[in-house]
């Protein structure tokens, strides 16, 4: 491990540049689409994603298609047939993502395939209606499967085996779980490595040797640090390369004790993927913003990826001692979304959009509070919250200003067809100076269709 470190500190000494030794090219900024697509394998096709490059001034709309029309096929091999699919936009069962689009549920795409992808958006391109046209081809690889995997000690163990969550003092000598995989070396550039949640009611995060540096430096109850989002975490990437004579990082996998719940089931995910994407994410994903490298893309006409995955699953079961201090996931998320932002009064539930379930439960526990007809609705953060729809709006209104409305709606990218609420509070945020032309548009097909909304009297719409 020593020697790792020893050459990644030397390989990062090689990489520093002075001014001797490059000038930035200044490549003009791209003007036009940006397009990100992924095809899994045993999996139907779900992220296919379109978006407007926006000005610098210009907020950013994603809750509305910034598309007049937009076509988006795929070719390739589905269900073990060769087809082709047309994908719709993905805005059921409350997705509101209309500028996201997806295939049938039952066209799984297929590994050891080949897939182009063909896209045409008509669209307002600096106050001009344009029809752009994109094209792409991937490929999702062949074979990639772990076949022995170690734990925190260097045991080898199996898939749903128990394997012990290490005390403080023990995981500063012991870091890594290892996966060693047998994969088709010849079109795959990487591994990506993420981490699914399994069971939340009894998933809970362990206190570490970095929670120990942490309470050293500021006391009090470090619960807060354990905080995450969503029912997944990328935890690492892994390229199939090899610098002089040492392994490839994808022939032992390393995955971050630290990253690792103390008492829970986890999914580990192993999306074995092409060399373009290992180049997209190398180039753009890891150095935006430095003009010193060029991205690199495999969009035809545009910017962005169109990548094909190949994947495997390996499920861990893990467990701790009673000397090891534990936080349930719901409780790390309430502490961390219950605290003051530094340098203002605001909560971080209503200055952070992850903490947007947070403050739907205290929005609940607020409208209920004393009031039979909710007597069903409960306080104490169990992971659960009546959905955010269901909401009265007579109640937001009482427990909510209007500015936090519009914060509220803005961090769900206004459903105004879900929740009316949200139209108005669109309305109001339009009026602050807000500069979108999707913005706009949907202001005035609201107001025209709601000519007693008290925010639109003030406007004056055609």
């Amino acid at each position: 491990m020593k020697f790792k470190v020893i050459l990644a500190v030397f390989s990062l000494l090689l990489s520093c540049q002075g001014p001797w030794s490059y000038y930035p090219e200044n490549p003009e900024n791209y003007r036009g689409i940006w397009i990100t697509a992924y095809l899994v394998s045993g999996r139907p096709v779900k992220n296919v994603c379109l978006e407007k490059i926006h000005n610098l001034n210009e907020v950013y709309m994603r809750g509305f298609a910034f598309y007049e029309q937009a076509s988006i096929e795929i070719k390739g091999s589905f269900n073990g047939r060769d087809t082709s699919i047309f994908l719709r936009p993905d805005t059921a069962y409350y997705a509101h993502n209309p500028n996201c689009f997806v295939g049938d549920e039952d066209l799984m795409a297929d590994a050891d395939a080949n897939y182009e992808m063909y896209v045409s958006v008509v669209w307002d391109s600096v106050g001009k209606k344009t029809t752009s046209e994109f094209s792409a081809k991937t490929h999702i690889p062949k074979k990639f499967k772990i076949k022995r995997a170690y734990d925190l000690l260097g045991e080898r163990f199996g898939e749903y085996e128990v394997i012990q969550y290490l005390l403080p003092e023990e995981d500063k000598k012991f870091n890594y779980l290892y996966f060693i995989p047998e994969y088709s070396n010849e079109d795959i550039g990487g591994v990506l490595v993420s981490m699914v949640y399994e069971d939340l009611d009894w998933f809970w995060w362990g206190e570490n040797f970095m929670d120990e540096i942490a309470e050293s430096l500021t006391p009090g109850n470090d619960t807060a640090l354990h905080a995450q989002f969503g029912d997944r975490q990328l935890l690492y990437t892994a390229t199939n390369t090899q610098i002089a004579n040492t392994n490839k990082d994808i022939d032992s996998i390393p995955v971050l004790g630290l990253m690792l719940p103390a008492y829970g089931n986890i999914k580990l995910l192993f999306y074995a993927t092409t060399r373009e994407y290992i180049d997209y994410q190398n180039t753009f994903l890891q150095n935006y913003g430095d003009s010193r490298v060029k991205p690199i893309y495999n969009i035809m006409g545009g910017a962005g990826i169109f990548a094909g995955m190949l994947v495997d699953t390996f499920e861990v079961t893990l467990r701790t001692s009673r000397d090891v201090g534990i936080y349930s996931y719901f409780d790390a998320q309430d502490a961390y979304c219950r605290t003051y932002e530094f340098g203002t009064d605001k909560s971080r539930y209503e200055t952070r959009r992850q903490c947007i379930e947070i403050w739907d439960k205290i929005i609940w526990c607020e409208i209920s509070n004393g009031k039979p007809e909710y007597s069903h609705v409960t306080c104490n953060y169990d992971g659960y919250t009546y959905p955010w729809y269901d909401i009265p709006s007579s109640g937001l209104k009482r427990v909510l200003s209007m500015e936090d409305i519009v914060t509220w709606c803005g961090f769900r990218d206004f459903p105004i067809k879900q929740y009316p609420p949200c139209g108005s509070a669109m309305v109001h945020f339009f009026k602050s100076g807000k500069k979108s032309p999707i913005l706009e548009r949907e202001v005035k097909k609201w107001c025209k269709e709601h000519k007693n909304d008290v925010e639109c009297l003030s406007l004056m719409i055609e």
